[in-house]
């Protein structure tokens, strides 16, 4: 490794792991703390306790395990209130503040993994460094949601910084084992590819989900919002055919006539704290209900009690026009409006109005009845003025919804803010299902790839050592057989030697007659001594071809018996016919191109031998008798050939 690479990879787990003992001082969480457990696993891999990083990566693993395990958890199976729960004695907020953003949590996991694994690549590590650095720049990219995400996916920017450097420290550690290695290379870019396609599924799978859930969330606060006008609408027009009802009567109605009729309209409107005539002097003359608090009313004037309705009031007294007061606190104490209606006889002379006090708390509690109280808070406002509330309030969710509701002239608004333990369960668990199947696919498809690259590659070798091995048996089984043919040879001329010549006469002993020829080439020693062994060895080869070539066609076997020596055998043939077998290679020497120093032509000098009797050849007589042939024939003059006596080895 080089001195800078080795440098930096002895000082990034150190400068990691005070980073990450920092974070866990400024800001102590789950997620900080299992970093920090994963930093200094890293350093102490460094420092060679390999038991101190087993327990340090199984500790931040098993401090992640339970936030990871509820991501995956569905609602059927342990709701969210049951993780609240779980956690309410050690964290008092949200149980998803909590538990550490899923991508951290899967990126600490998978770092941790990789300590564990000892960076090796045929265990996966590579893959789960790459998955870790992915993880990382997911979380710094910026999410493309118009609301505020539901759960938190992202770490801050610290954590994922001090993350960061634990990678780089690892990867600088691990490099130089990984660098070179083909099968590692072609098991990890499909599994990139696969991690990088799993990693935008589940981005596109997660946005979609929380959108769908934000615009069901929405598309209930605009039902409720619908609901609340239509209902106004209702009673409001439901007010105006009572008011219409006197029109038949020309006398002011009596307190029994307005209860019967005024107790049907307060059956369908629960949320009417009172139905009330008013003279036109704002006497308050009739209401209903009958209870203690409405009947305390009778007898008083209205512009002396609740100054803030005549504006509205005097109209309707005076059968102009009906309206509604502003938000006021109604005499009962709560906070309401009062709709205005004047009532005429039948002649259309004004006897006073109809008054239908609206209680906005009981309006509230009677509308959104159908809406749980753990779902949510509705709140029904004018501007900051709290007009009515229900629902449960606690642990609210990050999104609010705010719509405006028409009440005659006025504009209220209606609130809606979900809890957040209701929406998680509401939220579907299929993208992080996706995103973990996805990643343990991954690196399935990884290791099967390394694994079939391994063996290709050693299958590979074995072939290749197999074809070596076949060379080398081949070229050993070649040399052998030179070995062999070396042994029964002559290495200059390439004829049959001695030990080939006996064990082929030992083969042809059975043959009668046989004639054995001696030969030897005249005056040799001068080739060598006046020309040089280079030539002397040219003559010796070419009369060897010479040689072979004629006694061979006669059906006889050629060697060189050593030196300028040569022998052969001639089965079949008796004495005058071997006598004009050597004879004719005598001639045939002595008229090639071949010559002393001075010009004379090269000749030999033959002695023959021939047996014909039927008994065992003695070889080493007839060497004998023919070795005397041929020195008859270099005492009578060399460039002859002589033969023993006949049929016999007697004479030698």
């Amino acid at each position: 490794m080089p001195f800078p690479i080795a440098r930096a990879a002895h000082w990034l787990p150190i400068l990691a792991a005070f980073c990450a003992v920092t974070l866990v001082a400024l800001h102590p969480n789950i997620s900080s703390i299992a970093l920090m457990l994963v930093a200094l696993a890293q350093l102490s891999t460094l420092s060679g306790y390999r038991w101190l990083t087993y327990l340090l990566c199984s500790s931040a693993i098993g401090l992640l395990l339970p936030g990871f395990i509820s991501y995956l958890t569905p609602e059927n199976w342990v709701t969210t209130a049951n993780w609240q729960a779980l956690v309410s004695w050690a964290h008092p907020a949200t149980f998803e503040s909590f538990r550490a953003p899923l991508l951290m949590t899967l990126a600490l996991q998978l770092s941790a993994l990789s300590i564990l694994l000892h960076q090796r690549a045929r265990l996966g590590a590579p893959l789960l460094l790459v998955a870790t650095l992915l993880l990382i720049g997911l979380q710094l990219a910026a999410s493309s949601q118009a609301f505020t995400p539901l759960l938190r996916y992202e770490a801050d920017w610290p954590s994922l910084l001090t993350l960061g450097i634990v990678l780089l420290g690892q990867y600088l550690q691990s490099v130089q084992h990984w660098r070179g290695k083909r099968s590692l290379t072609k098991a990890l870019w499909p599994a990139c590819g696969l991690l990088v396609a799993v990693l935008l599924l589940w981005e596109k799978l997660h946005n979609e989900a929380e959108q769908t859930l934000y615009q069901q969330v929405e598309a209930r606060a605009l039902q409720a919002t619908h609901q609340l006008s239509q209902e106004i609408e209702t009673h409001l027009n439901a007010m105006r055919g009572f008011a219409r009802i006197w029109q038949l009567q020309t006398t002011l109605p009596t307190s029994q006539q307005w209860t019967d009729q005024a107790a049907g309209y307060r059956q369908d409107f629960t949320y009417l704290i009172n139905i009330a005539f008013i003279t036109p002097d704002s006497v308050i003359r009739h209401v209903y209900p009958i209870n203690t608090p409405n009947l305390s009313l009778l007898g008083r004037r209205l512009f002396d009690v609740q100054p803030a309705g005549r504006d509205v009031l005097e109209p309707a007294l005076r059968g102009q026009q009906e309206g509604s007061t502003d938000v006021i606190e109604l005499l009962q104490g709560d906070p309401g409006v009062i709709h205005y209606f004047p009532v005429l006889n039948a002649q259309g002379v004004p006897l006073g109005a109809a008054a239908m006090a609206v209680s906005f708390p009981m309006f509230a509690e009677t509308l959104f009845a159908q809406l749980p109280a753990e779902e949510g808070a509705v709140r029904w406002h004018d501007g900051t003025k709290l007009l009515a509330h229900h629902g449960d309030a606690t642990l609210p969710g990050p999104w609010a919804y705010d719509y405006p509701v028409n009440l005659l002239d006025k504009t209220l608004t209606l609130s809606y803010q979900p809890r957040w333990e209701y929406l998680v369960s509401q939220l579907s668990r299929l993208p992080t299902i996706s995103l973990v199947t996805g990643l343990i696919l991954t690196y399935l498809l990884y290791l099967v790839l390394y694994t079939f690259q391994r063996l290709g590659q050693q299958h590979s070798a074995m072939q290749n050592s197999n074809i070596h091995l076949q060379q080398e048996i081949h070229q050993r089984s070649k040399l052998q057989q030179e070995v062999e043919w070396l042994a029964r040879h002559d290495e200059l001329t390439g004829i049959a030697n001695r030990r080939h010549f006996l064990e082929q006469v030992e083969a042809l002993q059975g043959v009668r007659p046989i004639s054995l020829v001696l030969f030897d080439i005249d005056y040799f020693k001068r080739i060598n001594d006046q020309l040089g062994h280079l030539v002397g060895d040219e003559h010796l080869l070419f009369f060897a071809q010479l040689g072979k070539s004629h006694i061979e066609q006669y059906g006889g076997i050629f060697a060189r018996y050593g030196g300028e020596e040569f022998v052969a055998w001639l089965p079949s043939h008796h004495q005058p016919s071997a006598f004009q077998v050597a004879d004719e290679l005598r001639q045939k020497l002595a008229a090639s191109s071949l010559s002393h120093a001075d010009g004379k032509p090269l000749t030999l000098s033959a002695g023959i031998v021939t047996i014909s009797h039927p008994e065992n050849v003695d070889l080493a007589r007839m060497m004998q008798a023919a070795d005397e042939a041929l020195y008859r024939a270099k005492h009578n003059g060399r460039n002859r050939v002589e033969c023993g006596e006949r049929n016999t080895t007697e004479g030698a």
